[in-house]
């Protein structure tokens, strides 16, 4: 896998041609559950070659990357889920706010860890100075870190749904690999998202990048 040192013609080499190296084990079948046995299966060029025969995957050019919304499919599998959480989490943080009992505040902090909980009340609502509508969402009545960790990450997907609503089918497989396939088991038509706001959201979505994931920033146009 790469690293924050990777050049990033590597990483897109990667990103073309070896799928099975960020590919969640999710998206294999009952039938072939039998890879994963195979040891170093994730590095075999025949199985990174099978997969992309499989899902019909076809090479795309490091200059696809300059359009700055396609650029969020090469974040690595852990940072990219840390990142969908933290802006589900952002899409809450006035509610946050809000939030004076210990318990809610426990759980919060559990969800989102203590430094992501202080950025979402601290600084989240000022990362965009004129919130559109819908855009912040309410925390439930009642919640524990597992619920609304889960709801942030709903929240997360749909949001980057939409950025790369427009990206190559290719890209938006491959990054849907790097996730568990049962995460997109959801509509990711809302209607408090619309097609002109789409370079906003993406710029918001650098902004909490540049604070959660520091070392991947660089990847983002």
């Amino acid at each position: 896998m790469a690293n924050p040192e990777t050049p990033l013609s590597q990483v897109v080499h990667q990103f073309n041609y070896c799928p099975c190296q960020y590919m969640d084990s999710s998206w294999l079948t009952d039938k072939q559950s039998w890879i994963e046995n195979l040891d170093g299966w994730r590095h075999r060029p025949m199985l990174n070659n099978w997969v992309l025969k499989e899902w019909e995957l076809t090479p795309i050019s490091e200059s696809t990357f300059n359009i700055p919304t396609n650029s969020v499919a090469l974040l690595p599998p852990e940072s990219l889920r840390k990142l969908l959480v933290m802006v589900g989490g952002v899409l809450h943080c006035i509610s946050m706010r809000q939030v004076i009992l210990k318990e809610p505040k426990q759980h919060l902090h559990t969800a989102f860890g203590s430094e992501g909980m202080q950025f979402c009340i601290q600084q989240g609502p000022m990362l965009l100075s004129d919130w559109p509508e819908g855009w912040q969402h309410k925390l439930p009545s009642q919640f524990d870190s597992v619920s609304i960790q889960e709801q942030a990450l709903k929240l997360g997907l749909i949001w980057f749904s939409f950025i790369l609503k427009n990206s190559p089918d290719n890209i938006q497989q491959r990054w849907r690999f790097k996730l568990k396939q049962s995460d997109f088991a959801f509509s990711s038509n809302v209607a408090w998202l619309e097609e002109t706001q789409r370079d906003l959201a993406y710029r918001l979505t650098k902004k909490i990048a540049k604070q959660v994931i520091p070392q991947w920033f660089h990847l983002l146009k």
